[in-house]
């Protein structure tokens, strides 16, 4: 087995590990509204947690899902452009689409680890009832962006993309 398939399994793992993390992130975020509700509402007993835990899990579920949406490609496409031309300039401006993506999502994780590592030196905690190490909730979006530049680069391949497929080469395959 090569060492390309092997880094690819344990990508898509940690991709599917991802999507099941922002799945647990979104629970929370419904049983924290849901907690806040009945005691704010019944109990008058307003949670001082929920909804510094929706923010945070907000923010977790976005980033550990992005990596699985950019897999299954099942990020915004105005597919309308790839329709109109014929199927080599559909392929080439498919690949080009996937190249930028590679480009500006690994720019915003060098801009995101940046920002990660200099709240981490300096000890940087968020403005909360609790304060929380801003790290610990930021380290997300660096982990969403890289995961998802991988997934572009592994899309760059020129041969598999197919401008006939469903959604103009856009969507789950």
């Amino acid at each position: 087995m090569s060492i390309y398939r092997t880094f690819t399994r344990w990508h898509d793992q940690l991709t599917v590990a991802g999507y099941y993390l922002a799945c647990v992130a979104l629970s929370m975020i419904f049983g924290a509204y849901i907690i806040e509700v009945f005691a704010r509402y019944f109990f008058n007993a307003p949670q001082w947690w929920a909804s510094e835990a929706v923010s945070y899990s907000l923010c977790a579920c976005t980033f550990l899902m992005m990596p699985y949406v950019t897999w299954k490609r099942g990020h915004v496409a105005v597919a309308l452009i790839f329709d109109l031309l014929p199927t080599n300039g559909a392929r080439v401006a498919m690949w080009l689409t996937y190249f930028l993506g590679t480009l500006f999502c690994g720019f915003a994780t060098w801009i995101s680890m940046d920002e990660t590592a200099r709240q981490y030196i300096n000890n940087i905690d968020l403005m909360a009832v609790k304060p929380v190490p801003k790290y610990l909730i930021s380290i997300f979006i660096p982990f969403g962006f890289a995961s998802s530049t991988l997934h572009f680069v592994r899309l760059l391949d020129f041969k598999a993309i197919d401008p006939n497929a469903s959604a103009g080469g856009f969507g789950e395959s």
